[in-house]
């Protein structure tokens, strides 16, 4: 019966191999590559000998390090695994059977019998006709005693390897009572499965549960979880070298302009071709020809010769006052000791402008004879829809030497010191422009704020240029009745805004429609910066609080102090000293203010809503403001600190009002502007631009310096003396 059941399943294991549902339980085969070299016996049979010995080489005995605190080399302590050198250190993951983790492991079910905890499975495998053959065929003839016990002896011989190897993978205790449970309780159904198996031809495997491994909690790796790493290969190839050649030449300023212009082009060409096709088309009709190039070139120098030839002709019409301007000097100033008085040169007027005001006026801080000028309209009840950005110039009276006309009311302006021609617009509807006066009328504005995203939401009441960013971008900086402080950097293209500070009120907040509270926000008036600190700056409000802020700290103000009792609409530091500054307000006041201080220095009532004040870039002790009634106030705390040595009526109070005046920085005049659009230039009478004489012992000094000395011995009259303590206490023990 042996020999029969060993055929038999030798046979069920080859229909095991033919089967693909039981691919798992194919035997593996040992690959053996085809370039692997044969070593004969007599080579592996070999024995190498090694000698080991306990000195390691690479063992250091005293070994030393240097202390930094100490300033000397000290012994290092020596390890505690001795004279051992450890080359290689792995953490394994298994654990032992006996120790605590792996009973709690095992207790916990992780050390039980694999396919869900189950015992043994069976499998059932189709026969095939010839071993149902087979199967039928009449058993043999018993063997006689002595063989078949010879055949037993040997069977039993062939199986006690395979035992001895199964040996240590056996199953612990839990799992043998697991398989015999699941035996005793699956003998009834066996028989009949095995009637069946006889009826319908199959043949039924048992299949041993595998054990699960105890795995490590703390240091455990799936084997799925680990990927094959490729093996490292190193391609090398041989080129021919490429050719060299020595070079040399000389990189001047002009060479390297040239490149960086090409290389803008080269860009600007770049940037072209990745726009759509749709808008390439259009930017390829507007295209100039080389005849249009020449007409427009053409144009431009007949342009020129015209308008030198206007100036010739205004020079002859106004020729009487242009000799005023240069000569004339008011004779009554000798008799008149600290008063002076103002003459009237050239008006100024663009006649589509005639219905609007000049909200801002500025020399040019280059051009002696230029000066720009903001048509916008400070009447809100019937406010005008456009504006108008004009350059005028007092060699041509007539006709503004550039004027271009904006969409919006211009309400504020400021040229830029570094480059003249660069000039940026505050406007009514709270957009930022910067106008580019050597480009021609069709550019317009160079750049503008309408696509911004954190522009103004509401009148932009002055514009400041300021310092160059660290890339070297020019910046400006805005004031709006929004009651934010805006940066705007000027890219190539674009203007980029950065809100330095949001004017906070002391108001305290109000309900909202859905009940939330909101803030109240104090609306900005005007801006003014540090002459020599250009990251500080004095922010006037329309309650009349007047805030020093830092652009390094946004989050509060470094200095309030309650100036007016009305909006204020003029900061102006002096030039000779940074700590003074004045202030006008719609209060009728002008105050002289110095920093650190909460009360003025001086205090002035005109009588009228001052609209400007600015200090005379000459003198350290003069300053002038234009009033609402039309007139012009001079002022010289040196000659007279509670009166002005000179008033005088530029326009008639019941029709017109004054609104801005600016100092000429070279020049001994003055422009102020009114509410019809007319820009009057006045020129100073001597006893109004008086300069210091120095004194006998120091005949050397300059100008600025005695400017100074003459400030500051008027401050030290006027400030508070410094008390001193311990004064009074003296004084009560000498009585």
């Amino acid at each position: 019966m042996a020999p029969k059941k060993k055929d038999a399943a030798s046979k069920s294991r080859g229909n095991l191999i033919e089967d693909e549902a039981l691919e798992w339980l194919k035997p593996r085969a040992l690959i053996k590559p085809d370039d692997q070299e044969d070593v004969p016996e007599a080579d592996l049979d070999e024995e190498v000998g090694r000698v080991l010995t306990t000195i390691n080489p690479n063992w250091v005995a005293d070994e030393v390090a240097y202390h930094y605190g100490l300033g000397r080399f000290v012994a290092k302590p020596k390890p505690t695994f001795g004279k051992a050198y450890p080359l290689y250190i792995y953490q394994g993951t298994a654990i032992r059977k006996d120790s605590e983790e792996a009973k709690a492991q095992i207790a916990a079910g992780y050390g039980m019998v694999g396919f869900d905890d189950a015992g043994p499975k069976r499998a059932k495998v189709k026969k095939s006709a010839a071993e149902e053959e087979e199967e039928e065929e009449p058993e043999p003839e018993p063997q006689p005693p002595e063989e078949a016990k010879a055949e037993e002896d040997a069977v039993a011989d062939e199986e006690k390897p395979s035992e001895a190897v199964e040996g240590p993978h056996e199953p612990e205790p839990v799992a043998d009572d697991l398989e015999a449970t699941a035996g005793d309780v699956g003998e009834e159904p066996e028989g009949d499965e095995k009637d069946e198996s006889k009826d319908t031809g199959e043949e039924v495997l048992e299949i041993k549960p595998r054990v699960k491994k105890l795995a490590n909690q703390f240091n455990f790796c799936e084997r799925a979880a680990l990927t094959y790493n490729f093996p490292r290969r190193s391609v090398d190839t041989q080129t021919i070298p490429p050719p060299r050649a020595n070079y040399g030449s000389t990189a001047l300023q002009c060479i390297i302009f040239d490149y960086y212009q090409e290389d803008y082009a080269r860009k600007q060409r770049e940037k072209e071709e990745d726009k759509p096709k749709r808008l390439r088309k259009k930017t390829a009709k507007h295209v100039k020809s080389a005849q249009q190039i020449h007409d427009e070139q053409l144009a431009q120098r007949i342009r020129e010769a015209w308008t030198i030839l206007e100036r010739l002709v205004n020079q002859n019409i106004y020729d009487d006052i242009a000799q005023d301007y240069r000569y004339w000097d008011d004779p009554s100033d000798e008799f008149r000791e600290g008063m002076g008085s103002l003459l009237p040169l050239w008006r100024f007027q663009f006649e589509p402008m005639r219905s609007h005001a000049v909200c801002d006026v500025q020399w040019n801080p280059h051009y002696q004879d230029l000066f720009a000028v903001a048509y916008g309209s400070l009447d809100f009840t019937s406010q005008q829809k456009t504006g108008c950005l004009c350059l005028y110039s007092i060699k041509n009276p007539a006709y503004p030497e550039y004027a271009v006309v904006t969409d919006s009311p211009v309400i504020c302006l400021d040229v830029y010191k570094e480059t003249p021609y660069l000039i940026c617009v505050g406007l009514y509807d709270g957009n930022v422009c910067v106008y580019n006066a050597q480009l021609t009328l069709e550019s317009s504005y160079q750049y503008k704020s309408d696509s911004v995203r954190d522009k103004h939401s509401n009148i932009v009441w002055e514009v400041r240029w300021g310092a160059r960013l660290i890339d070297g971008e020019s910046t400006f900086f805005s004031i709006s009745g929004d009651g934010r402080v805006v940066q705007w950097a000027v890219m190539p293209g674009e203007l980029q805004a950065t809100t330095i500070i949001t004017l906070t009120s002391n108001v305290p907040p109000i309900p909202g429609p859905d009940g939330t509270m909101i803030n109240v926000n104090s609306c900005g008036s005007c801006i003014c910066f540090h002459p020599e600190k250009p990251d500080i700056f004095m922010v006037g409000t329309e309650d009349g609080m007047i805030h020093t802020c830092s652009l390094k700290y946004n989050r509060n103000y470094v200095r309030s102090v309650q100036g007016h009792h009305m909006p204020v609409y003029r900061i102006n530091y002096n030039y000779f000293n940074n700590s003074i500054y004045a202030s006008c307000s719609g209060d009728w006041r002008v105050k002289i203010w110095e920093d650190g201080r909460e009360e003025p220095l001086f205090m002035f009532e005109l009588g009228a809503a001052v609209g400007d004040v600015k200090w005379a870039p000459y003198s350290s002790t003069v300053f002038a403001a234009c009033t609402a009634d039309g007139k012009v106030y001079v002022y010289d705390l040196n000659v007279n600190k509670y009166r002005p040595i000179c008033v005088q009526a530029v326009v008639s109070k019941k029709t017109k009002k004054l609104t801005r005046i600016d100092f000429n920085t070279r020049l001994p005049v003055i422009v102020c502007g009114d509410t019809k659009g007319t820009c009057h230039v006045l020129k100073l009478s001597p006893n109004l631009r008086v300069m210091c004489k120095p004194p006998k012992k120091a005949q050397g000094v300059d100008q600025r310096t005695l400017q100074i000395m003459k400030l500051d011995k008027l401050l030290s009259l006027v400030r508070d003396p410094p008390y001193q303590t311990g004064v009074v206490d003296e004084k009560f023990d000498d009585d």
